[in-house]
């Protein structure tokens, strides 16, 4: 065990460590982001229910906190707890896609393991100062549902419909519901990678047809 992974665990902080490549002004992001799927996590996409992810990678410079490029996607998965498979529709910017994996390693290796990722164009080859974020959801609460959860609550009817014996049970929910905000999730789970300068990055290695470099 290395040190740098060593002192890792000692501290509970998962041994991920973004790798950024340049092509030309192209930032790439590489990261086994998979690696942050825990316990807790797996235990939840093994569930049955489904799981909404959002994954969220920035650029940022180190002293500013300006942002230079952005990577996101979204999946919204479910466990088959008889067909024992995961289904996910996945969100990106490359469109919208269904997928199909025969267990949660897979899933969480398509779905968050990054390689060659591009993530910021235009990136001068001087000594500014990065550094990668990443952030990912659990579950998070969108703007769409808390308006529809909001329309649902000024229906005639809902009181009695969530607690037909009295009011303390809606009551207790609208507070409760008053304190989540679009944006707040089940879960987060958040990296920073180490600062870095723009002209002491590595070029990119290019593979051949068969995989290697």
């Amino acid at each position: 065990m290395t040190a740098a992974l060593l002192l890792a665990v000692l501290l509970g902080a998962p041994p991920v460590t973004p790798w950024v490549e340049r092509d030309g002004d192209t930032l790439h992001l590489s990261a086994p982001l998979d690696q942050l799927f825990d316990a807790d996590l797996r235990r939840r996409l093994h569930s049955g229910l489904t799981t909404t992810l959002r994954l969220q990678i920035w650029l940022e410079g180190h002293e500013d906190g300006r942002v230079h490029g952005v990577f996101w996607r979204v999946a919204r998965a479910r466990w088959d707890l008889w067909e024992e498979h995961l289904t996910a529709i996945v969100d990106g910017p490359d469109g919208s896609r269904t997928e199909r994996h025969a267990d949660l390693d897979a899933f969480a290796r398509a779905f968050a393991r990054l390689e060659a990722q591009p993530l910021a164009r235009g990136v001068a080859q001087d000594d500014a100062v990065y550094r990668v974020r990443v952030r990912i959801e659990v579950n998070p609460l969108s703007e769409e549902q808390a308006a529809r959860m909001r329309r649902w609550l000024a229906l005639p009817g809902a009181s009695s419909a969530l607690d037909p014996l009295g009011r303390g049970l809606m009551g207790s929910f609208v507070r409760f519901f008053d304190n989540l905000k679009p944006g707040v999730a089940e879960r987060t789970i958040v990296l920073t990678g180490h600062p870095f300068r723009g002209d002491r990055l590595p070029y990119l290695r290019r593979k051949g047809s068969d995989g290697t470099p």
